[in-house]
């Protein structure tokens, strides 16, 4: 592998780390690893969620440096798992360009879950976090099927690359109209309860959890990145679940 290729695939590497929802210090460090362990004198990298600069060291004459702009980001721990170790393998037992590039295509190519799946299991969540509030049946059954609707409505807007802000925004009006559209026609008497459990499924808990990780880690840019984008994220879904209460408020006098 020469030493272009070998810089191509580190950032390949850490590049699908980072867009599969690693934390900063562990792109960093795979994409350290696997140049050094192919013969770099050193590896410096740079991570932000957004991008990854790269430079190794090969010789005193040969210095390389790459740049690898994030544009999509999202969750998938199973692939950040065959990812780290198919890293740990490669540093273990250097292969070639070729080799690594037809082990990256097997981990794209690994099964994720059907959409019908995602709709249950986001309507299922909704569901069961509303009872955990104090729901009763009924406004579970009714978090169901705004939850397995919801994951609907995500799906659509991931498909035309809308920007996580207004997915959640939309997301945060239809689970509180429907919630208020639902306890009008019957089901339960407890919009309140039934718009918190629904909204569940869209909270950036992971993001939070990652962002405070980097910090701890030392990665204060990126885990401040990632606050904030979590914080955004949270102020579209609380913007999107008032709009359809505040309509109510005009129009009927009651909260």
């Amino acid at each position: 592998m020469t030493s272009a290729e070998l810089l191509s695939c580190a950032l390949l590497l850490g590049r699908r780390l980072l867009e599969c929802g690693a934390e900063i210090y562990r792109v960093e460090e795979s994409i350290e690893r696997m140049c050094l362990s192919y013969g770099a004198q050193s590896a410096d990298v740079y991570a932000v969620p957004t991008a990854i600069i790269a430079t190794i060291r090969i010789d005193e004459e040969e210095i390389l440096t790459q740049t690898s702009r994030i544009k999509q980001r999202g969750t998938d721990l199973d692939k950040v798992a065959a990812l780290n170790g198919l890293c740990r393998a490669v540093c273990t037992c250097p292969v070639s360009y070729r080799q690594f590039q037809k082990d990256m295509q097997q981990i794209e190519a690994r099964p994720q879950y059907s959409k019908q799946v995602q709709y249950f299991a986001c309507g299922g969540v909704a569901a069961f976090f509303t009872l955990l509030f104090g729901g009763s049946f009924t406004e579970g059954l009714l978090a169901f099927i705004i939850g397995f609707l919801l994951q609907i409505l995500v799906s659509y807007t991931e498909r035309l690359y809308m920007h996580a802000l207004f997915t959640n925004l939309l997301g945060g009006v239809w689970i509180s109209l429907a919630a208020l559209l639902g306890v009008a026609v019957g089901f339960g008497h407890n919009y309140d309860v039934v718009i918190i459990g629904s909204i569940m499924p869209l909270v950036p808990g992971l993001l939070m959890t990652n962002s405070i990780r980097d910090m701890i880690a030392g990665d204060f840019m990126a885990g401040i990145s990632r606050f904030s984008e979590a914080l955004l994220i949270a102020a579209g879904i609380a913007a999107g679940a008032a709009i359809p209460l505040g309509m109510r408020t005009l129009l009927l006098g009651v909260f």
